[in-house]
C-alpha cells in the first residue's frame, strides 16, 4: 500500500470509537464509563463495582436525555430511582460525585477509599462521561442535508461542497447537552449580558491552558463574533480615508470591512516562496505611512494556514510600535495545529506589544458553532477596550444565551471531543497533501500548519475564469475562489477537509477528474 493510499483509508474514529468503554480505578472501587446508547434519547452510564477488576455492580447511574434513572443494589434489590423532568441527570451526578463522594458510594454500600489520586480520577471520569467516542466516518452528504446553513444549501444537492469554513462533524457532546436542556426547559430568556458573567475568566483560563498566555479578565469583552470585532476597531481606531495594513491572501471579511467602512487598504501580500510563505516585513515598512492606523492580522492565517513564528511576530510588533499602529489579531483558528506547529498569541510577545492588541476569538471555528454568535475581544490595555466600547453596545446587537452557554461548554468540558476531531483532522490534512502530489500534477500545495484549510496554487493550470470555476462547473465540487481573498489570490482555491474520509475522497476525486 503506498503512502497516500494508507492516508485515504486511515480512521483514527473507528480506533476512538472503540473507545466506548473506559474503567478509572479508585482504590478498590472500579468506575466504568459507557456510551452505551447513542443518539438524541441516549447519554451516557456509570457503573461502579466493588472491586478492581471483575466484581459486583453496587451502583449504575443511566444518564440518559430522556428516561434518565439510577440503580442501587447494596443487598441485591435492584432498587431504580428515577431522575425528575427538570434535572439534567449528568449534572446532578456530576455535582454529588464532586461534593457528596462517600454519601453516593454509601447508596450502593460502598465506603469511599481514602486515595490521594481521588481529584485526579474525578476528572478521568468527567471528561469520559462528558465526551462520548466519535465516528467521523459517519458523515455523509445525506446526513448533512437537509441543512438551513449555507454550506450545504447554496449549492444544487449534486454539487460537494468543500468551501466555507464549517465543519461537518457532529458538535461537542457538552454543546449539545447544554442547548438541548436550555431549549427543552424553555430557558431562552435574556443572557446575563453586560452585567458580570463567568465568560472572562473561562477565556482567561482557555488562553492560559492553551497557550500559556495569562491575559487579564477585566480585559475581555463579549462581542457577536470575530467579524463584528474587525469592524468595530475600525470604526473606533481610523477614520475613513485613513490605512488598515492587510497581509493578503486574506480571509475575505478583512477586506470586506475595510471597504465597507471606507477605510484605506494598505495591501501587503506575504511573500511565497520555495518553503511556502512568510511575513514580509520590508514591505510593511515601506507600505505605511503617516496616515496608517491599523494592522489587521490574521494568526493563524486564512487560507495559508501558517503558524506564525516567533521572529516574524516580534518584527510586525516592532513595526506597530515604531508606527503607533493598534493592532487587530484575529486567532480564531488557534485550537487547530498541527505537531511540528504551535500558536504563539501576538498579545503574549510582551507587555509593550499587548498594550496595543486587541485579540478576536472564538470557539466557534474548532467546535463548529458558528451559528451561535458569540465571540470574544480580548484588550492589552484599559485605554483600548474604552474607545472600543465607545460605541454603544445596542449599536452591535445583543447576544443570545445559546452562543454564551455553548461557548462555555466548549471552553470548559470540549477538550476531549477537540482532540478527538484533530487526530481525525491530522489524517485528513496528509490525505490531501499526498493527493496533490500524487494526483494532482501543476497543482502546488504547502501543508497547513494549522487551519482546516487547504490553499491549492493552480495557475500553472491556466484554469478559467478562475480554479474554484472550473472545478464547480467540469466536476460538481464547490471550493472557494482564491480570488475573493485579494489579488494574490488568483489562481488559488481554498479546500476545507473538515468532512469524512469518504466525502473528502469523493472531493479530491472530482477535481482530479475534472483536471483530465
Amino acid at each position: 500500500m503506498t503512502r497516500s493510499q494508507a492516508a485515504r483509508t486511515a480512521s483514527p474514529a473507528l480506533a476512538l470509537h472503540s473507545r466506548a468503554m473506559q474503567d478509572v480505578v479508585l482504590g478498590s472501587i472500579r468506575f466504568r464509563i459507557e456510551h452505551r446508547n447513542p443518539g438524541p434519547g441516549g447519554g451516557p452510564t456509570l457503573r461502579v463495582y466493588d472491586a478492581p477488576s471483575g466484581g459486583r455492580e453496587c451502583l449504575r447511574f443511566d444518564c440518559f436525555d430522556r428516561g434518565g434513572h439510577w440503580h442501587s443494589d447494596p443487598s441485591g434489590s435492584d432498587r431504580i430511582t428515577h431522575f425528575g423532568p427538570d434535572t439534567d441527570p449528568l449534572a446532578w451526578l456530576l455535582e454529588r460525585l464532586r461534593s457528596d463522594l462517600p454519601g453516593l458510594l454509601a447508596e450502593g454500600g460502598l465506603a469511599a477509599p481514602e486515595d490521594p489520586e481521588r481529584s485526579d480520577a474525578l476528572e478521568r471520569i468527567e471528561r469520559a462521561l462528558r465526551n462520548p467516542p466519535l465516528d467521523l466516518d459517519a458523515v455523509r452528504p445525506g446526513s448533512r442535508r437537509p441543512s438551513r446553513g449555507e454550506k450545504w444549501s447554496l449549492y444544487p444537492e449534486d454539487v460537494l461542497p468543500v468551501w466555507v469554513a464549517d465543519m461537518d462533524f457532529p458538535i461537542a457532546e457538552p454543546i449539545r447537552r447544554v442547548l438541548r436542556f436550555g431549549v427543552e426547559r424553555s430557558d431562552l430568556g435574556y443572557p446575563i449580558h453586560p452585567a458580570p458573567t463567568d465568560v472572562p475568566e473561562i477565556a482567561v483560563a482557555r488562553m492560559r491552558e492553551r497557550f500559556g498566555w495569562s491575559p487579564s479578565p477585566d480585559g475581555v469583552e463579549i462581542l457577536t463574533d470575530v467579524v463584528q470585532g474587525l469592524y468595530v476597531a475600525l470604526d473606533r481606531f481610523a477614520e475613513p480615508g485613513q490605512g488598515a495594513v492587510v497581509l493578503t491572501p486574506i480571509y475575505p471579511p478583512f477586506l470586506g470591512a475595510v471597504r465597507s467602512m471606507r477605510r484605506r487598504l494598505v495591501d501587503c501580500p506575504l511573500r511565497l516562496g520555495g518553503g511556502g510563505y512568510r511575513v514580509d516585513l520590508d514591505a510593511i515598512r515601506d507600505a505605511g505611512d503617516a496616515e496608517t492606523r491599523l494592522l489587521l492580522l490574521c494568526n493563524p492565517h486564512n487560507p495559508t494556514g501558517r503558524a506564525f513564528d516567533r521572529g516574524e511576530l516580534e518584527g510586525l510588533a516592532a513595526i506597530a510600535e515604531e508606527r503607533d499602529w493598534v493592532v487587530v489579531s484575529d486567532e480564531i483558528h488557534a485550537d487547530i495545529t498541527y505537531p511540528g506547529h504551535a500558536h504563539l498569541p501576538f498579545a503574549a510577545l510582551s507587555a509593550q506589544t499587548a498594550a496595543r492588541t486587541i485579540t478576536l476569538t472564538a470557539a466557534s471555528k474548532a467546535f463548529n458553532t458558528a451559528g451561535l454568535r458569540c465571540g470574544i475581544a480580548i484588550f492589552g490595555s484599559p485605554e483600548l477596550k474604552r474607545r472600543f466600547n465607545s460605541l454603544p453596545r445596542h449599536l452591535r446587537g445583543g447576544i443570545g444565551l445559546l452562543g454564551i452557554e455553548g461557548l462555555r461548554a466548549a471552553w470548559t468540558h470540549g477538550q476531549p471531543w477537540l482532540e478527538q476531531v484533530l487526530a481525525y483532522l491530522e489524517g485528513n490534512r496528509q490525505l490531501v497533501v499526498d493527493f496533490v502530489r500524487d494526483a494532482l500534477p501543476g497543482v502546488t500545495l504547502f501543508p497547513p500548519d494549522a487551519t482546516y484549510l487547504a490553499w491549492l496554487d493552480c495557475r500553472q493550470l491556466g484554469l478559467e475564469p478562475s480554479p474554484a470555476a472550473h472545478f464547480l462547473e467540469r466536476g460538481r465540487v464547490a471550493l472557494s475562489d482564491g480570488a475573493a481573498f485579494g489579488e494574490p489570490g488568483r489562481g488559488f482555491a481554498r479546500l476545507n477537509f473538515a468532512t469524512s474520509r469518504s466525502i473528502l475522497n469523493d472531493a479530491l476525486e472530482r477535481v482530479a477528474k475534472s483536471l483530465r
